[in-house]
């Protein structure tokens, strides 16, 4: 998701887009608070140990936390669900949920990593549907990484397409706390998922 974050800031010593302005300001908190949020993650999981439960625990509750938090300050109406108006003065407060996304984000794609699937990046699809189209096995009758590559295409979508379904019919705030809710159920998992042997529980990071 940093890409287009990266592309806006790029942009912004050329003054584009014209509107809405300091767009390329809100994409440098994003990336800055995503790369942040990658070395809290990685430091913690070191500190912690990598894969132990414990651990796994307690990273998805405070990505569980930052869309928490993130739901109730929309819910609240202290950030105004509705797009803001191009040409009206840049919503400084939307930095507060924009950095809450962001550092759940890094905190997930850490996991992901951690966790030695590869295959599912979770926060970007050009890359899996590319390496799901080249994989020499793609029609093999058993093939993990395939059927997780098609798992979380299908899961991104209807996710979005959820979402989607309820910003429209109830608000903003009530796709958040759908995101939020499933990452509770994620934690929630992790507490009760049975142990690997020590063996993989002191991969490095």
């Amino acid at each position: 998701m940093q890409t287009g974050n990266t592309v806006f800031l790029a942009l912004g010593p050329s003054g584009q887009p014209a509107y809405p302005a300091y767009l390329w300001a809100k994409s440098l908190i994003a990336l800055s608070v995503f790369v942040t949020s990658n070395v809290f993650f990685i430091h913690l999981h070191r500190l912690l140990s990598p894969r132990r439960r414990s651990t796994m625990v307690v990273s998805f509750a405070i990505q569980t936390l930052a869309l928490l938090a993130t739901a109730i300050l929309i819910q609240l109406g202290v950030i105004s669900p509705k797009p803001e108006d191009p040409r009206a003065p840049i919503e400084w407060m939307q930095v507060l949920p924009i950095s809450l996304l962001s550092f759940q984000a890094g905190g997930q794609i850490c996991a992901s990593r951690i966790l030695a699937l590869d295959e599912i990046p979770t926060v970007v699809l050009t890359t899996l549907l590319c390496d799901l189209l080249v994989d020499p096995k793609l029609t093999a009758k058993f093939n993990p990484k395939r059927n997780r590559r098609i798992g979380a295409f299908l899961a991104l979508f209807l996710g979005a397409m959820t979402a989607g379904g309820l910003s429209k019919v109830t608000g903003m705030a009530s796709s958040i706390w759908f995101a939020m809710g499933l990452k509770l159920a994620i934690t929630l998992g992790w507490v009760i998922w049975k142990p690997e042997g020590r063996s993989k529980s002191n991969m490095e990071v």
